[in-house]
């Protein structure tokens, strides 16, 4: 009995360590969003000697944050709006018609959780429709992306339920969609708020798409303002810092504010998945 508190003692010590290291990277952003420009030459988890608290006001001073905050919010919310309602449907009318044909359905939405993005070959679909450098064609690429991923979670779920609740709404009067509404819908709800969370803090931190299909600056998101404070021979790393503790706080805030369905959600999600 000793020994097994022994053992669980070092193990949560060493998890312990583990998050340390894991907070690492954050604690070095935050020390260093308050010092000033000559402090962060080079980046150390040193204090400041002289506490600039003035960076966050610079940041909205010298960059059009609040547009870019919009442009991010758009981006994330309709796109994940799409990619979880579609998703969804998807997930549930493959899980409840499970013929040859759905199967195929499904299996091909499984690829898109395993085959990675082709970047070139994106961009160019992209000009030849007309949709780079413009929300439209980000949203569309975020909401496919995301689609397998809404589709699989569901999919898993939906097959746990057994179908009888299904007869008895049929047997009460419900149309295919008041079945779904009505009956399914509120059962999905950590599912849901699970695919949100996680689609939303990718969305909203994603720094690669915004980088390949947006081109003008009025259209950034918020994640691409930092470049505001990079130069080719210069960089401000204290404004830097600040900058991107300021576009984190909203993905951070929903994730605190979600997380309790999170672990209910995937495991819901993963039952006979």
């Amino acid at each position: 009995m000793k020994k097994k508190k022994i053992k669980i003692g070092v193990f949560e010590a060493v998890l312990w360590i583990l998050s340390f290291i894991i907070l690492i990277p954050l604690i070095l952003i935050i020390i260093n969003s308050v010092k000033t420009p000559a402090e962060t030459n080079v980046l150390t988890l040193a204090l400041p000697q002289t506490w600039e608290f003035g960076n966050f006001a610079r940041i909205f001073q010298e960059t059009n944050l609040i547009r870019s905050f919009f442009n991010s919010a758009l981006v994330t919310v309709v796109s994940i709006g799409l990619s979880v309602f579609l998703g969804t449907i998807a997930g549930y009318v493959l899980s409840r018609n499970a013929d040859f044909w759905n199967k195929k359905i499904y299996a091909f939405f499984l690829a898109g959780m395993i085959i990675p993005l082709q970047m070139i070959a994106l961009v160019q679909v992209l000009q030849a429709i007309r949709m780079l450098d413009n929300y439209v064609g980000l949203i569309l690429v975020y909401t496919a992306m995301f689609i397998p991923q809404s589709v699989f979670l569901v999919s898993g779920f939906v097959n746990s339920v057994p179908k009888d609740m299904d007869e008895a709404g049929i047997v009460d009067g419900c149309s295919p969609w008041q079945l779904f509404v009505r009956i399914m819908l509120p059962l999905l709800k950590p599912i849901i708020v699970t695919l949100f969370i996680t689609q939303f803090v990718f969305v909203w931190n994603d720094f690669q798409m915004p980088l390949y299909l947006i081109k003008s600056s009025e259209n950034w998101t918020i994640v691409l303002g930092v470049y505001n404070f990079m130069g080719q021979f210069s960089s401000e790393w204290n404004m830097v810092c600040a900058y991107i503790l300021v576009c984190t706080l909203p993905a951070v805030l929903v994730y605190i504010l979600g997380q309790k369905y999170i672990i209910d959600g995937m495991v819901a999600g993963a039952v006979k998945g």
